[in-house]
């Protein structure tokens, strides 16, 4: 079954704030080593709120 219109929107929301993350910590000079660790932190976050660790959203 295809994922819901709005999860999908969701998904593509919480893509963009984090590639416009990355965009801006480049710009302003962090280093790529601690631009891979918040990355790798916000994906998990992100799957934490989804909840994939339990198998996906229950609707």
């Amino acid at each position: 079954m295809p994922a819901p219109k709005r999860t999908r929107t969701l998904d593509l929301l919480a893509f963009v704030a984090v590639l416009t993350t990355v965009v801006v910590l480049l710009l302003i000079g962090v280093p790529p080593d601690s631009l891979a660790i918040v990355v790798v932190a916000m994906g998990g976050l992100y799957g934490a709120w989804l909840g994939v660790g339990r198998g996906g959203r229950e609707e």
